[in-house]
């Protein structure tokens, strides 16, 4: 039986960078694997997504009329590209960074044998600390099971054609990525969602522009749509997005629940020595969470007291336009009763938007009355994936109005639009009309 510092089961990105940081710090580390290094993230999810993403708006109609573009595809090749030139590259990178800080990598399903010893292909293996990294998988409800037509996020990369049309159940940030993305490959595109709007928990103006948005590229979505089975659906795929589900090892005494494994602020569970990181503990199914978390846990293993903060999470959805978001939105704020004022400025407002004619969007502002203190900012349009990690680093830091307003907002750009959006907190917004 072979002994180690540190064991982690699970290759993703709460499992490898848990393993790197342990590395960093002298310790002897296993890193076990079922599939493929980098998770679901890698291999199936984040990376090959965004890459389709970008994609389909290499083959949407041009930006300028004055510019003729004729488009013509192949989508095998196209998976070719994406599995082969992007994912396999960083899949090899990460091997190759785990081997260059000493980390041992096996291959297989690890099986706890106790809380210390884990067997993995028939040998044992053994560690004071196990960290579990083993993330999540795509829930399918029982009622979805038998039609032959039903797919989740992990088919796609199957397909040797696309289909003609496409049925999704559930508008979260899944559902709504894909929708986007096979719009724009020609997919008719019909949405279900059991809530009132999609992106349920959302700011409730900036889900309805994305509606609109989506309505107008003729995307299908139905609202308040609980379906109980598939037989009223007429589309050639039924794309089920209705949530994960935690892959939790088998442990005695372990401590969980539906959502997965609990943890505290450590990462700790409740067994002396395992920790949980990542999707498997149900708190955020986020890779970027998921790496925090891991490193968090690799600093408590090494001796180094650490602590997550789940407060200030920022979330991006890859649609057409684009979502970012952080912080209470203004619904959730007068849930609370805070008193609140609120910033707005619209894309159609922004030079950066017309050179670049993305003018559908909006940006939003929320702040304590009282201390004008920031505490939400929600995004929608281009480039609100990366302007929202601005957001998460004000509203984690308790910065004001005033604060905001000292900085320089660079021109042309789409941070002007936040500028603009924080001024208009005051009504001091300079491309906007005064408000009566």
């Amino acid at each position: 039986m072979e002994k180690y510092d540190v064991i982690i089961i699970g290759g993703g990105p709460a499992g490898y960078p848990c393993a790197i940081r342990c590395s960093q710090y002298g310790k002897k580390v296993l890193l076990i694997e079922e599939f493929a290094i980098g998770g679901v993230c890698l291999n199936r999810g984040c990376i090959p997504t965004k890459a389709l993403y970008s994609i389909s708006e290499e083959i949407s109609s041009v930006k300028y009329s004055s510019i003729e573009k004729k488009v013509n595809y192949d989508w095998n090749k196209i998976l070719n590209e994406v599995l082969n030139d992007i994912i396999l590259r960083l899949r090899v990178g990460i091997s190759m960074l785990l081997k260059s800080y000493g980390v041992e990598l096996i291959k297989g399903k690890a099986k706890f044998k106790d809380i210390k010893t884990v067997e993995v292909n028939g040998n044992f293996y053994t560690a004071e600390n196990i960290v579990i990294a083993t993330g999540s998988s795509s829930y399918v409800p029982e009622c979805f099971k038998n039609d032959k037509r039903v797919i989740t996020s992990d088919h796609i990369w199957e397909f040797q054609k696309l289909p003609q049309n496409l049925a999704i159940i559930g508008g979260g940030f899944i559902g709504c990525e894909f929708a986007s993305i096979l719009n724009k490959f020609g997919v008719k595109v019909k949405i279900y969602e059991m809530m009132d709007t999609l992106l349920p928990g959302k700011d409730k103006e900036i889900t309805e522009l994305l509606k609109k948005s989506f309505e107008k590229r003729g995307i299908e979505v139905h609202l308040n749509q609980k379906l109980e089975n598939c037989e009223s659906i007429e589309e050639e795929k039924i794309f089920v997005s209705v949530g994960r589900v935690s892959n939790i090892p088998e442990i005695e005494g372990l401590e969980y629940d539906k959502k997965g494994i609990k943890t505290d602020e450590r990462l700790k569970t409740n067994i002396e020595g395992i920790y949980a990181a990542g999707d498997v503990n149900g708190k955020y199914q986020l890779a970027y969470v998921a790496t925090k978390e891991g490193e968090i846990a690799a600093e408590n293993i090494c001796d180094r007291e650490a602590f997550i903060n789940y407060d200030v999470i920022p979330e991006v959805v890859f649609t057409d336009p684009e979502i970012g978001v952080c912080g209470l939105t203004e619904e959730k704020a007068k849930e609370k009763g805070i008193d609140v004022i609120v910033g707005k400025f619209p894309y159609s407002a922004l030079g950066r938007a017309y050179a670049d004619k993305k003018t559908d969007g909006l940006f939003k502002v929320i702040a304590e009355k009282d201390t004008e203190k920031i505490i939400g900012i929600h995004i929608i349009g281009k480039s609100a994936t990366e302007l929202i990690s601005f957001a998460t680093l004000a509203i984690a830091n308790e910065l004001k109005i005033k604060d905001l307003e000292k900085i320089f907002y660079c021109h042309p750009t789409f941070s002007e639009g936040i500028m603009e959006a924080i001024n208009d907190l005051n009504k001091k917004s300079i491309h906007l009309p005064p408000k009566i």
